[in-house]
């Protein structure tokens, strides 16, 4: 058996090489390493009945021969086993036929077939007729790839019962069709499912039809695909069809040896807040599941403090005709990301960037009045050490009666207009925590910050804010420290896992 994992992780490492960006990137392709193969495979609990285990997206085919290792190493005594194992790209179905022929001499009941076909077209056909097989076990590493709301694939996976913009939570969507109840599920795809309007469905499925019982967290999915050119972090999962949810199991790793591996079991309501319509998947970090300090206050949802957030107005290509480089007459300033350094607004700024829209009766509605705002760039490098950075707009800060945002902003606001001045202070100090950070960063695996994730954010209350802002106006140099400690002396900071 361990010149059989030596062999394909071989195969896996020449592939990574030899294989074009191009191709990867049509066919959604990155093969999942040996080590992470092993530890998905041991995820399932040991079980003595026949199995009949599918494999969508294949590939050469290391997760199925990780899961069968197991399986033959441990003596699970199964009485027979099939495996039908999915993968469209032509040139894996040599290796692929060679690595499930090497395993048959494994077993005395091993049977597998391999459809060169599209695992959704195929099996929404037979699904819609009834006609399809029913699955014990899944283990897979989808396809990770953008499908159009008009594509054959979007059709199919309606078949489903789903709605769905990639090929990964399609694929998983049916999968968990087609799997037998009290069957389980491994997986491991990106976290971007886990916030935004988009994978909303999605959420919902997996909620609906199956119990969550463990999810590990990389640092990055570039980590636990290191040979390959792949940015999105990464988790891997762990379902269970048609049985009741209970505590869920989260465990990290930096990277892709599992040795430093951390684990503890969380209540449910932590994973999925029971009042959160959007049914964010919030994971918690492995800072929390080494610590227990969270703020010991109260914590309501961004409408019960009484402000808003939105986008920014002013989407640039399509306002070109009236967006100016400088102030001028007729014209109001527009501010972008660009214009606003430590948590301050910078404006005019000599940059790329346009300083002014005109204001006319086109862009009127785009305009606000002068006030006290709050901004949160929408989208962060990888670089920077936080996602969440707010920026404050003051009376003081433009001599101007209007201006403008930019669509890449952001932007808290009272009914489109300016926030009470303690209370825009005190945003700046909660948004611009490590607390707050952290609680981004157990929902939220990618660099973009949308208006929708940061409604969906704990907050002090109204009072609390105007506290926390009052302080804040004292000091004059602001940084990452000032934020904390203010935050900690006015909301009492003990415990990680936040009573939200």
């Amino acid at each position: 058996m361990l010149a059989v994992a030596e062999k394909i992780e071989t195969e896996r490492k020449i592939h990574a090489i030899e294989t074009s960006e191009l191709h990867k990137k049509n066919f959604g392709q990155y093969f999942t390493p040996y080590a992470i193969a092993e530890f998905m495979a041991s995820l399932f609990p040991v079980s003595n009945d026949d199995l009949n285990i599918l494999d969508p997206g294949t590939g050469i085919g290391i997760l199925s021969c990780a899961l069968l290792n197991r399986i033959k190493k441990e003596n699970w005594n199964n009485p027979s086993i099939k495996l039908s194992a999915y993968d469209i790209d032509t040139e894996v179905l040599e290796n692929l036929t060679q690595n499930l022929i090497e395993q048959k001499k494994n077993f005395t009941d091993f049977d597998f077939k391999i459809h060169n076909a599209d695992f959704l077209e195929k099996t929404s056909f037979e699904y819609s007729f009834g006609k399809n097989e029913e699955f014990t076990h899944v283990i897979m590493n989808p396809p990770y790839k953008k499908i159009l709301s008009k594509s054959s694939a979007r059709e199919f996976c309606r078949y489903f019962g789903l709605e769905t913009v990639n090929l990964y939570s399609a694929f998983m969507g049916a999968a968990i069709a087609q799997l037998k109840e009290k069957g389980y599920l491994v997986a491991i795809i990106p976290r971007s499912f886990c916030n935004g309007l988009y994978y909303k469905p999605f959420r919902e499925f997996i909620l609906k039809n199956c119990s969550i019982k463990q999810i590990h967290l990389f640092e990055s999915r570039k980590d636990a695909f290191k040979d390959e050119s792949v940015l999105q972090e990464n988790i891997i999962i762990l379902l269970q069809k048609g049985t009741s949810q209970r505590d869920v199991k989260i465990s990290y790793s930096n990277g892709a040896d599992f040795e430093s591996l951390i684990e503890k079991y969380y209540d449910f309501r932590e994973i999925v807040n029971p009042f959160d319509k959007e049914k964010y998947i919030n994971i918690p970090l492995p800072s929390c599941l080494l610590s227990d300090d969270f703020f010991d206050c109260q914590f309501v949802s961004l409408k019960e403090t009484g402000i808003s957030v939105s986008t920014g107005a002013v989407v640039d290509f399509r306002a070109k005709s009236f967006i100016r480089k400088n102030p001028d007459e007729n014209t109001v300033p527009l501010l972008y990301p660009v214009h606003f350094k430590n948590y301050r607004t910078n404006w005019p700024k000599e940059s790329k960037k346009p300083n002014a829209i005109l204001l006319t009766e086109e862009t009127k509605t785009m305009i606000v009045p002068t006030g006290n705002y709050v901004t949160v760039k929408r989208f962060s490098t990888k670089e920077e050490k936080k996602r969440i950075v707010a920026s404050l707009v003051s009376d003081g800060d433009i001599n101007a009666s209007n201006f403008a945002f930019e669509n890449h902003l952001n932007v808290f606001h009272s009914d489109k207009k300016g926030i009470q001045k303690e209370l825009a202070f005190g945003l700046i100090v909660w948004l611009n925590s490590t607390f707050l950070d952290n609680q981004f960063r157990k929902f939220s695996g990618h660099t973009q910050v949308n208006a929708t994730d940061l409604r969906n954010l704990p907050f002090p209350s109204k009072e609390k804010l105007i506290e926390l802002g009052k302080k804040l106006e004292k000091y004059d140099g602001w940084n990452q420290e000032l934020f904390d400690s203010i935050a900690r002396e006015c909301l009492n900071e003990k415990s990680a896992a936040a009573n939200f």
